[in-house]
């Protein structure tokens, strides 16, 4: 029997108005260094800097599952996920872009094909997701999307979406 896991990789690439939603590969090591250089990205993900070419193949090579936004050009914009757990029928959202495509809702496009896929291929009960205290922007996508507020841990706020509440 497939996993969801693998049912997910079988609906890759996927695509929505203005999106490629696909796999991740290593010549998408340049939109992350250049992504570890900007300043309002890394205020949220706690400051990589400095890494060379080298380390961030390694990381790309490590992060299974990990997706690549690309506008319908193939110009890359940002990176998202569904990370799923087979035994909890859940999954939790991810996402993070180059900064210099912030504030066009492709952040909640991707979002919610990710959250249409999980609910309605995949029939998963539930997704979360977690963003900074201070990520005004992040906290407004997932409002967006639905989900809401069920917890806060050190300098982080949690949140939900059942599949019940999902439009």
């Amino acid at each position: 029997m497939q996993t969801k896991k693998e049912l997910f990789n079988t609906l890759l690439p996927l695509e929505t108005e203005r999106l490629l939603i696909r796999k991740t590969s290593l010549e998408d090591v340049d939109m992350l260094l250049k992504m570890d250089k900007q300043e309002m990205t890394q205020k949220y993900l706690g400051g990589i800097k400095d890494k060379t070419k080298e380390e961030r193949i390694t990381f790309l090579k490590k992060k299974v599952g990990m997706l690549t936004v690309c506008l319908k050009d193939n110009t890359p914009i940002g990176f998202t996920g569904l990370n799923i757990n087979e035994n909890e029928n859940t999954a939790t959202i991810g996402y993070i872009y180059d900064n210099d495509y912030w504030n066009n809702g492709y952040c909640t496009e991707a979002c919610n094909r990710l959250l249409d896929i999980g609910f309605n291929k995949l029939n998963l009960n539930k997704i979360t997701a977690d963003t900074i205290e201070e990520n005004i922007s992040s906290i407004k996508v997932l409002q967006k999307l639905g989900f809401k507020p069920v917890g806060t841990r050190e300098k982080f706020l949690d949140y939900c979406i059942l599949k019940s509440e999902y439009r």
